[in-house]
């Protein structure tokens, strides 16, 4: 047994140095991914759009009795659809704070309509002798340019974001008066005003982000779009003088969004 021991004791003390050696070139273990918000990353977007138009259609027909010549009324419209596009940006981590900067473009085909008579006594959608109106909006696209503050756990970051925001809105305007006119209007027509109008307004927001690899973050995301008031009027002639139909309302969208993006 003795000689058992010297003889390892032996072999220890000679191996040793060279097992040092050998641990001091050996390669380090690999650590797991460092999660890094720095950097530019493009990337696209789908989900679902919420569009609200509230305000004010009116009928105006000049030298018609008082009853006639003006008849506003309140009107609200909601219509949803699908959203998607694309957006791009950078951020810059300090800490674990993330400021960041971001453009996106978001396709979409929001579309909405009313009916509404002329005059106080006929019922909407339906013409008595005075008319009816008509009257629909919808929107083909909607882009921001927005800031974002967000705050960091390793791959997990949550963010506020806000900034500018257009939009291009589409309106119509038919009168349809076939039976006997417009109002007091004895002339029979059926004309339509179609308006685009590419609106500038802001946008407000909060999201969460994932980074699924050191490259590929995942997101869901919440935008507040207010593209402020729009307004448009058809413009007829009637046999009592000058009418025309309007509408002036504030249009704004609720998105909900996910997200992909690369990180380069």
């Amino acid at each position: 047994m003795r000689k058992v021991l010297g003889v390892v004791g032996a072999t220890l003390l000679l191996a040793g140095p060279t097992f040092a050696a050998d641990l001091l070139k050996a390669p380090a273990m690999p650590l797991g991914p460092i999660y890094n918000w720095t950097g530019f990353y493009i990337g696209g977007n789908v989900g679902g759009v919420e569009q609200s138009d509230s305000g004010t259609s009116n009928f105006f027909s000049a030298n018609s009795p008082a009853i006639q010549t003006n008849n506003p009324q309140s009107n609200s419209l909601t219509s949803t659809s699908i959203i998607g596009g694309v957006q791009a940006g950078y951020n810059w981590q300090i800490n674990q704070w993330v400021i960041g900067v971001e453009g996106d473009w978001d396709w979409t085909k929001t579309k909405a309509s009313f009916c509404r008579q002329t005059d106080v006594f006929s019922l909407p959608c339906s013409d008595n002798g005075f008319g009816f109106l008509t009257i629909g909006s919808g929107t083909d696209w909607i882009a921001t340019a927005r800031g974002r503050l967000g705050f960091a756990w390793d791959r997990f970051l949550v963010y506020g974001t806000g900034g500018a925001a257009w939009g291009k809105v589409n309106t119509s305007i038919n009168a349809n008066c076939l039976v006997d006119g417009c109002g007091f209007s004895v002339a029979r027509l059926n004309a339509t005003a179609n308006f685009s109008d590419t609106k500038t307004g802001w946008v407000a927001g909060a999201g969460f982000e994932t980074m699924l690899t050191p490259n590929w973050i995942a997101r869901v995301e919440y935008l507040h779009v207010d593209l402020g008031t729009i307004s448009n009027v058809l413009n007829l002639v009637g046999t009592v003088g000058p009418q025309s139909a309007s509408w002036s309302r504030t249009v704004t969208f609720d998105e909900v969004r996910g997200g992909l993006s690369y990180k380069f």
